[in-house]
Order: C-alpha cells, then sequence, then structure tokens
C-alpha cells in the first residue's frame, strides 16, 4: 500500500508545484516599440510596436523590421552601418545614432531590451 502513496504522490496530477514554476517564467516574447528616422536619407520615418524574443539586442530587433548590414563605421566591425540599405557616409559625415528610452548611453549589440522599451535609430548629417 505504501507504494501506491508513493506513486500516486509523484504523479503529473498532484505535482502542481512544476506548473506554478513554468506559470511564473518570464514571457518569451516582449512589446517594444521602434521608430526608425531616415532623415536626409529622404526615406519615410516609422514607428512600430513589435514583439520580439525576450532579452534580445537592439540589432537582433532591429533586424525584424528591415534588413541590416553591419561593419566598423568608426569603431566597431559589430555596429550596424546600414538599415534598409541606408548606409553610413564617412564622406558626407552621415551616421546613424541609435538610442533606448532616450539614452544614448547603450550599445546596439550589447544592451538587452526589456517590455515597454522604445528603440530610436536615427540617420543624421553632421555639420563639418
Amino acid at each position: 500500500m505504501q507504494f501506491l502513496f508513493l506513486f500516486f504522490l509523484v504523479s503529473p496530477q498532484v505535482m502542481s508545484g512544476s506548473f506554478l514554476a513554468v506559470s511564473s517564467m518570464p514571457p518569451t516574447t516582449i512589446p517594444i516599440t521602434v521608430h526608425i528616422d531616415f532623415g536626409p536619407a529622404g526615406k519615410p520615418s516609422i514607428e512600430r510596436s513589435i514583439q520580439i524574443k525576450n532579452r534580445s539586442t537592439p540589432k537582433e530587433a532591429l533586424r525584424e523590421i528591415f534588413p541590416i548590414q553591419e561593419g566598423a563605421g568608426c569603431c566597431d566591425p559589430r555596429e550596424v552601418s546600414t538599415i534598409d540599405g541606408v548606409g553610413i557616409e564617412p564622406l558626407k559625415n552621415r551616421w546613424w545614432r541609435f538610442t533606448i528610452n532616450g539614452s544614448r548611453n547603450v550599445s546596439p549589440y550589447r544592451s538587452r531590451l526589456k517590455a515597454g522599451d522604445h528603440m530610436k535609430w536615427v540617420y543624421f548629417e553632421e555639420a563639418q
């Protein structure tokens, strides 16, 4: 009888603890807002709310909307150099600037996005 009782205790119907652990896990996707301003390139700006994988980088999230290319614009080969065909042009002083929630002190390949973040990419021309 004792054997049957132990079997009953470890059966899936009784093990509600594992069910609670699954339900308290963070969601697999999160909502963020993406704004892309093509500035002097002449393409219309876009703003979209999208669902991305939890803890994605801004660069990974950007790939969900547009094709990108990466390469060293000034410092690192992991930088985003082109978004939807609009690339940096060092001779014309045109660059991509990136922010999360208004902060420029972020990395597009190291930062991790959280639910509700606002990611903004701006193509701009610096005065020479």
